[in-house]
């Protein structure tokens, strides 16, 4: 397993289709994920550092598992078909939970725990950019390659 750093959420225009980016830690390589409003909005609440009056659901996971003793120990993105991620919940009783991705790292984001990804996951769906070479000539045409590729990339991109 790798360990990912979540990088951003960022939304892909014209269609407004919300994109969760996560980075291999030490690399240049981004794991793309598509995925809905909702769930992009309840991790931008949590890099936010926002509470809502009333518990979301992903708060209202965090709440059952802390009342029934258990932690999320960390998430494992495990594979990906047609564009569509997996992942497991591991929680520390050792259970194993099927979880969309999104998801998982809405809860991973809130129980501060590792988000992994076999390698075959991101030998499939990673992108390599380069951000050091164009660090070092400007950042702006770093800016401007990032968001190039966010405007041409497309879900069809991740097909097995």
């Amino acid at each position: 397993m790798l360990e990912l750093e979540f990088a951003g959420i960022r939304i892909q225009l014209p269609s407004n289709q919300p994109l969760l980016l996560l980075k291999r830690s030490g690399t240049d390589i981004y794991l793309p994920v598509w995925i809905g409003a909702p769930e992009a909005s309840a991790i931008a609440m949590t890099e936010q550092g926002l509470t809502p009056p009333r518990p979301m659901t992903h708060d209202l996971i965090m709440s059952i598992l802390e009342t029934l003793s258990a932690r999320l120990e960390r998430i494992e993105i495990v594979s990906v078909n047609n564009a569509v991620f997996t992942a497991d919940l591991v929680l520390s009783n050792g259970s194993r939970v099927d979880a969309r991705s999104s998801d998982a790292v809405a809860l991973a984001l809130r129980a501060e725990c590792p988000i992994l990804c076999t390698e075959e996951v991101l030998q499939s769906a990673g992108v390599e950019i380069d951000t050091e070479a164009q660090n070092a000539e400007n950042p702006e045409d770093e800016l401007k390659e990032f968001r190039d590729f966010l405007e041409h990339i497309d879900p069809e991109d991740f097909s097995s």
